[in-house]
């Protein structure tokens, strides 16, 4: 699971919060992996091109409150299924049809049948993406869930290499 800390800045009727990422120096993967350069550097280039703290809508089955410190937590998989459903999929879309259109054309009508084909394709990929968000928007299993609440008064003392 990829977690990361988080402050609820809005609590919705629905079951969702509304928090913005509490900054820090590493994911938890970076941060439970004990390298000590501090990770890959994504966050730190990730804060360098973000103007301005974002947003996001999370399932919230710990009924929090504004103002709390969360961890907000999302499966592994479903970032990887996520990214294969916009980009990936509509893409072969695109490429199939643009195929089927040139192959089943007559050869001087091939380069158009080849665009009409991939623009085919693309609204096919544009109305099946739809749908699935559609059907997973309320899905834990694809959506950031706050996993459990921060104690302010809690600290961890993590081993120092020297």
């Amino acid at each position: 699971m990829i977690e990361m800390q988080a402050r609820v800045v809005a609590v919705d009727n629905d079951g969702s919060v509304w928090v913005e990422s509490v900054p820090s120096g590493s994911c938890s993967s970076c941060a439970g992996s004990g390298e000590e350069a501090g990770g890959c550097g994504a966050g730190k280039i990730g804060r360098i091109f973000t103007l301005k703290t974002k947003r996001y809508k999370v399932i919230d089955t710990l009924n929090s409150k504004t103002g709390d410190e969360v961890i907000v937590g999302i499966a592994e998989g479903s970032v990887l299924r996520g990214s294969a459903a916009v980009y990936l999929l509509p893409l072969l879309l695109i490429f199939i049809g643009a195929v089927l259109g040139a192959q089943w054309a007559p050869v001087p009508l091939r380069d158009p049948a080849s665009i009409l084909g991939a623009a085919s394709g693309f609204a096919i990929g544009a109305v099946w993406l739809l749908r699935y968000s559609s059907r997973i928007s309320k899905d834990p299993r694809f959506q950031p869930v706050v996993v459990r609440s921060v104690r302010s008064n809690f600290f961890m003392l993590k081993e120092i290499k020297s």
